[in-house]
C-alpha cells in the first residue's frame, strides 16, 4: 500500500511530499540554491563523521536518536537548523552551520526520554524552507 502526505509548513519549497511504503517513510530531499541534501538519515551514532546503524525503527530504551546530514556543492557558508517533532508538536530546533565547498557532513541528536512513537526531523534553513525530512519509530 502506497499513502502520499503533504505536509503544509509556512515557507515549504515547492511542498514536502513524504511516501510511506508498507508504514515506513522514506527521506523526501528537495534542492535548496545554496547546496544539495546528498543524504538525511537517522542513525545510531556517528563516528569518524559517518553514520552508524541507520535505520527508521529504535527499539524502546534506545537513549539518543541522531539525524546525520550530507550536503554537497555549497555555493556559500549557510546555516540550517533540523526541527525534530514528536507527533504533531515541536520538542526541538538545532541550529547547524554548513561551510562552502564541495561536501560537508555534520548532524545533530535528541535525547529520547522514553518519548515512543513516531518523530519526523525537518531539515529547515534560515528563511525556514523545508530543505529534506525523515520519520522514525521509536518502539
Amino acid at each position: 500500500m502506497k499513502t502520499v502526505l503533504r505536509f503544509k509548513r509556512s515557507g515549504v519549497v515547492g511542498g514536502l511530499v513524504l511516501l510511506l511504503l508498507a508504514g515506513i517513510p522514506t527521506v523526501a530531499p528537495c534542492q535548496s540554491t545554496a547546496f544539495t541534501v546528498a543524504r538525511l538519515v537517522t542513525c545510531e551514532a556517528v563516528r569518524d563523521r559517518t553514520p552508524v546503524n541507520v535505520t527508521e525503527v529504535f527499539p524502546a530504551g534506545t537513549e539518543t536518536v541522531y539525524c546525520f546530514l550530507e550536503a554537497r556543492d555549497i555555493a556559500q557558508p549557510t546555516d540550517v537548523k533540523m526541527v525534530w517533532y514528536h507527533g504533531d508538536q515541536e520538542v526541538a530546533q538545532v541550529p547547524l552551520a554548513i561551510g562552502q565547498g564541495l561536501r560537508w557532513r555534520t548532524y545533530a541528536s535528541k535525547e529520547m526520554m522514553g518519548m515512543k512513537g513516531n518523530w519526523k526531523v525537518y531539515l529547515v534553513d534560515a528563511a525556514d524552507n523545508t530543505l529534506a525530512s525523515v520519520q522514525f519509530v521509536l518502539e
